[in-house]
C-alpha cells in the first residue's frame, strides 16, 4: 500500500512539473501573463484560439482607431453586416400603422441613408426602423384618441348649453364662414363640429346679425345693405311704399331700383 501511495504522488508531481515546464518555452515577458494561467497545456492554448478564430471570422475584425481612414471605417461597418451601399438594406414590410405615418419611398431612401452613414447592420436597421414607426404609430392613435375624447366633452357642453337651438346655430355658422368667407373659407374651416371653441365662436358671432337673416337665406350676407334695406320697406308697413300718399311715388320707384340690383334669389329672400 505503502508503494501505490509513493506512486500516486510521484505522478501528480509530475504532472505539476509538466504543466509548469510547458510555460518555460514561452517567451519571458508572455510566460507570467495572467492570461495563461487557465491554461494546464499548450493544446488548450491552440484550442482557445481555433475557438477563437470562428467568432471573429478567418479574417478576424479589427476595430479601426482614431486615425483609421474612411475606407477602414468602411470595411469594419461591412464586415458587422452593414450593405456595401444605402440601397442595399433589405426592410421588412409594416402593416397596421396610423395613417399618418410616413412611408413613402422618399422616406424609406432617407431612413437607410441614415442607417448606412451610421454602420448600422442589416439585422438591426430592420429592428430600428420596426421599432421607430411602431413607436411613432402609437403616440398618434394616442393623440387621435385624445382629440376626439375631448372633442366630445366640448361638444356636450356645448349642446347642454345651446340646448334645442344646436341644429340652427350649427347651421348659422357654417352660413356664416360660406357667405362671408366664400367656399375656400368654408373648406378651410372643415368641419366646424369638430372643433366646438371655434363652432361656439362663430355662433356668438351669428347672433349678432337678425336670426332670421340667417335661417331664411341670408339676405344681408349675400345682397348687403340694399337687400337688408329691401327687406326692412317690405316689412314696415307704415313705410311710403306701402301707403297712397306723400312720398308714395318716390318709394315705389326706390323699390323698383333695389329690386333690380339684386339676384331673383336675394329679392325672393327679403320677401320671407
Amino acid at each position: 500500500m505503502e508503494g501505490m501511495d509513493n506512486a500516486s504522488t510521484q505522478v501528480a508531481d509530475n504532472v505539476d512539473t509538466q504543466t509548469t515546464d510547458w510555460k518555460s518555452s514561452v517567451e519571458e515577458g508572455l510566460r507570467t501573463h495572467p492570461s495563461l494561467e487557465k491554461f494546464k497545456s499548450p493544446g488548450e492554448v491552440f484550442k482557445s484560439y481555433i475557438e477563437l478564430e470562428k467568432y471573429t471570422g478567418s479574417k478576424g475584425v479589427i476595430v479601426p482607431g482614431e486615425k483609421a481612414t474612411p475606407e477602414e471605417i468602411g470595411k469594419f461597418y461591412n464586415s458587422l453586416g452593414r450593405p456595401e451601399k444605402a440601397d442595399g438594406y433589405k426592410l421588412s414590410p409594416l402593416e397596421g400603422l396610423h395613417k399618418e405615418v410616413d412611408m413613402s419611398p422618399e422616406s424609406e431612401a432617407g431612413f437607410k441613408a441614415f442607417m448606412h452613414k451610421h454602420g448600422i447592420p442589416q439585422r438591426e436597421a430592420d429592428g430600428i426602423r420596426k421599432d421607430y414607426y411602431t413607436m411613432m404609430s402609437q403616440s398618434l392613435v394616442k393623440r387621435d384618441e385624445e382629440m376626439m375624447t375631448k372633442k366630445h366633452s366640448a361638444e356636450t357642453a356645448l349642446r347642454q348649453e345651446w340646448g334645442a337651438d344646436y341644429g340652427t346655430k350649427l347651421s348659422q355658422a357654417s352660413q356664416l364662414v360660406e357667405k362671408f368667407g366664400g367656399e375656400g373659407a368654408r373648406e378651410a374651416f372643415g368641419e366646424l363640429g369638430n372643433n366646438p371653441a371655434v363652432l361656439k365662436t362663430l355662433g356668438n358671432i351669428a347672433k349678432h346679425f337678425n336670426e332670421d337673416t340667417f335661417v331664411k337665406g341670408n339676405p344681408v350676407a349675400a345682397g348687403g345693405e340694399t337687400a337688408l334695406k329691401l327687406k326692412n320697406i317690405m316689412l314696415d308697413k307704415k313705410h311710403p311704399y306701402w301707403v297712397d300718399g306723400p312720398g308714395h311715388d318716390e318709394a315705389v320707384k326706390e323699390v323698383l331700383a333695389l329690386q333690380e340690383s339684386l339676384t331673383p334669389n336675394e329679392r325672393n329672400a327679403t320677401r320671407e
